[in-house]
C-alpha cells in the first residue's frame, strides 16, 4: 500500500455518496423551516425549497469537478486542496476557517436540539449533563472509524422513513385552497426565501472531507445528485404540507411547525406522539453531529500528524461541550443558525466556485492538469 493510501477496511461504498450527504441535510432545520421561508413567499414557499435545491446541486457538481481534479495530485479533500494552492500557511488558515465552521455545524444542531427538549418536554434539562452524555455516544461511534459513522447515517436514513410517511396525517385536516392564488408573489420574494434554505441544505459540503474514503468516487457521482434530489423532495412536502395545514396567521405564530403538526397526531393508546417523535428524532442528529467530530478530529490530525485523532477526537468534544453550555437561551441558539447558515452560504455558494475557477487558472498558470 502506498504511503497516504486509505486502508480498503477504512472505505466506504459509492452509496456513502447518497446516504451521507442527504442525512446531513435531513436534521434539526426540517422542524422549522417552514416559517422562515413563507414570511416572504407565503404560499409559495415550496418554490424557494426548489430554487435552493436546484442551486444544491449546481454547487454539488462543482465539488466534484474540483475533487476529481485534485485526484492527479493525491489525496483529494479540503485540506490537502487549500495546502495545494495556497501553500502550507495560508491553506492551514483555511483550513481551520471551514474546519470551524464543521464544528459550528455540530454544535448548533445540537444546542438546537437541546432547546427543543426543554420546551417541548423537559424544561429543566441540563445542557451540560445531556451535552456530556451525548458526547459519550458521539466518541464511541467516532472511534470507530468513518466506516461507523457512514453506518449511523445508513441507519438514521432508515429510520427517519416513517416520520416522512407521518405526513399522510395532515391529508384529513388539510385546505388545499391554501396553496391559492399560485406564483403570486414577485421573483424577488421567492429569492430571499430561497436564501433561507441555505440552512436546511447546508451539510452536502462535507464530501469535500470523505470523498477519498469512497471506494470507487465515480461510481459515487449519481448517488450525491440523488441524494439532494431526495432532500429536495422531503422539504418540498414538507412545505406543502405545512402551508395546507396552517393557516398564514398561524404559520407566523409557529416556531417549530412539524412539531406543532405531530402534536395534533394522535392515537388511541399514545395522546403525545409529539414527544414520542422528539427523542426518536435523535437518530437525526447523531449522524451530523458525529460526522462534524469526525471532520474536526481529523483536521486536527492532518495539521499536527503526531497527535493521533483519537485523541484530538477528545479535546474536539470538548469543544462541543464548552460552546453548547456557553449558549444560554433560544435567543442565542438563534444567533448561532444564523450565524452557521450566512457563513455556510459563504463557503458553499460562494466559496467553493471560487476554489474551482482558481484551481483552473492554476492549470493554466503553471501549465500542469489541476
Amino acid at each position: 500500500m502506498k504511503p497516504g493510501q486509505i486502508s480498503e477496511t477504512q472505505q466506504l461504498g459509492p452509496m456513502s455518496g447518497f446516504i451521507i450527504p442527504h442525512t446531513m441535510q435531513i436534521s434539526i432545520g426540517i422542524l422549522s423551516f417552514q416559517q422562515l421561508l413563507s414570511k416572504d413567499s407565503g404560499q409559495d414557499a415550496w418554490l424557494a425549497c426548489l430554487i435552493g435545491g436546484l442551486f444544491s446541486l449546481a454547487i454539488m457538481w462543482m465539488i466534484l469537478r474540483l475533487l476529481k481534479n485534485e485526484q492527479k495530485f493525491g489525496r483529494a479533500d479540503f485540506f490537502s486542496i487549500h495546502q495545494r494552492l495556497f501553500g502550507k500557511w495560508l491553506g492551514g488558515l483555511l483550513n481551520f476557517f471551514v474546519t470551524a465552521h464543521v464544528v459550528l455545524f455540530g454544535v448548533v444542531f445540537l444546542r438546537s436540539y437541546i432547546e427543543i427538549l426543554q420546551v417541548w418536554i423537559f424544561p429543566q434539562l441540563s445542557v451540560f449533563t445531556f451535552t456530556i452524555l451525548f458526547c459519550l455516544i458521539i466518541w464511541y461511534i467516532v472511534l470507530g472509524g468513518i466506516r461507523i459513522v457512514g453506518g449511523i447515517c445508513m441507519l438514521s436514513f432508515i429510520y427517519m422513513i416513517p416520520l416522512y410517511m407521518s405526513t399522510v396525517f395532515a391529508v384529513p385536516e388539510a385546505y388545499f385552497s391554501n396553496l391559492l392564488p399560485m406564483f403570486e408573489h414577485s421573483p424577488a420574494s421567492i429569492l430571499i426565501s430561497a436564501f433561507h434554505t441555505t440552512h436546511i441544505y447546508l451539510g452536502f459540503e462535507l464530501m469535500l472531507y470523505f470523498y477519498p474514503f469512497i471506494k470507487r468516487p465515480q461510481l459515487a457521482k449519481k448517488w450525491c445528485y440523488f441524494g439532494i434530489l431526495t432532500s429536495m423532495y422531503i422539504y418540498i412536502i414538507l412545505m406543502l404540507m405545512a402551508t395546507v395545514f396552517f393557516s398564514r396567521g398561524e404559520m407566523r405564530l409557529t416556531i417549530w411547525p412539524t412539531v406543532t403538526f405531530w402534536k395534533s397526531v394522535s392515537f388511541p393508546l399514545l395522546e403525545h406522539v409529539d414527544m414520542v417523535i422528539i427523542i426518536y428524532y435523535m437518530w437525526a442528529l447523531l449522524p451530523s453531529v458525529s460526522m462534524s467530530a469526525w471532520v474536526a478530529s481529523r483536521f486536527v490530525k492532518h495539521t499536527f500528524p503526531v497527535i493521533k485523532q483519537k485523541y484530538a477526537l477528545v479535546g474536539v468534544l470538548l469543544i462541543f461541550v464548552i460552546i453548547s453550555v456557553l449558549i444560554k437561551n433560544g435567543e442565542q441558539v438563534k444567533i448561532a443558525n444564523d450565524l452557521y447558515g450566512n457563513i455556510g452560504f459563504f463557503i458553499v455558494y460562494a466559496y467553493v466556485p471560487f476554489l474551482l475557477f482558481y484551481q483552473w487558472l492554476m492549470k493554466k498558470v503553471r501549465g500542469k492538469a489541476a
